[in-house]
């Protein structure tokens, strides 16, 4: 049964797919909630040591997870959908990873960039790691 869905999403237009996925995935399942989780990774703590201010740094950061939020944000809002939006920062599969366990989400949703061969294997997959580490099922939407 899936009660809690994690969608993970980075502004790419197949993390957009997999939102819009997620929205006719919840419309089926009406007693299911889902967070929106975005992980930012420019740190605090990497403004900080770059001179810029914990106020400055969260006044950017917001702004810029509202900018990346927007459409998928409308999506829900469209579909007549609640959401739980979350922002963290850092490893981003470590994080989504982290959450979906503390949050007891039943099913992760992610976008892939699609990146394959040499770059995808020298930047890694988020998607990939998200996969192997998770400890629910993972929908990958291209």
């Amino acid at each position: 049964m899936i009660n809690q869905i994690l969608l993970a999403v980075d502004g790419s237009e197949n993390a957009y797919r997999a939102a819009q996925y997620a929205v006719n995935l919840l419309k089926s399942i009406p007693k299911a909630k889902c967070t929106i989780l975005t992980v930012l990774t420019f740190t605090e703590d990497e403004a900080r040591f770059l001179g810029e201010s914990a106020t400055d740094y969260h006044l950017s950061a917001g702004q810029k997870v509202d900018a990346l939020l927007k459409r998928i944000k409308q999506l829900f809002h469209w579909a007549g959908l609640p959401v739980e939006i979350v922002a963290l920062q850092g490893d981003v599969a470590g994080n989504i990873v982290n959450y979906a366990r503390q949050s007891n989400s039943d099913l992760i949703v992610v976008g892939t960039r699609g990146r394959g061969g040499f770059k995808g294997m020298l930047l890694g997959s988020v998607s990939r790691k998200v996969i192997q580490q998770a400890h629910c099922p993972v929908l990958v939407v291209k």
